[in-house]
């Protein structure tokens, strides 16, 4: 009887145990589809192509600035619901401080300047895009 009382709550334990890793899973998975709500409308994406693109895609050259926000990831679904919002915010705060794209680059390539109308206009993406993630 002690063996049967026990089969039976190992089994029972199991099978929470899975149920519990089950709904981990699913919800992990699903922070990760959210991510591909995020919109790119055609103006932000022009910007994106002329401006961004350069350095900060699967296929750049650089690895520090593709590391640090690489917009394949967005479209991939490789970046979680919270690692998109963080990326998003880093966007808006770069933007802010004048440091995207960096003056070492802007050096060599002066045409890749973001104007003001750009730079605001990628902020309020960024912005809005972090507010639809948050569910706000």
């Amino acid at each position: 009887m002690k063996n049967l009382t026990a089969l039976c709550l190992t089994v029972v334990f199991i099978t929470f145990s899975y149920m519990m890793l089950s709904f981990s899973v699913k919800s992990d998975y699903q922070a990760i589809i959210n991510v591909d709500n995020i919109e790119f409308p055609e103006e932000v994406q022009t910007i994106l192509d002329n401006k961004c693109m350069t350095c900060h895609n699967t296929e750049a050259k650089n690895f520090k600035s593709k590391s640090k926000l690489n917009f394949d990831k967005f479209s991939n679904g490789d970046y979680s619901q919270g690692k998109a919002g963080k990326k998003l915010g880093k966007i808006t705060k770069k933007l802010d401080e004048n440091k995207m794209p960096p003056e070492k680059y802007l050096k060599k390539h002066p045409e890749k300047k973001l104007t003001k109308e750009e730079s605001d206009l990628l902020k309020s993406w960024a912005n809005n895009q972090k507010k639809i993630l948050s569910g706000k």
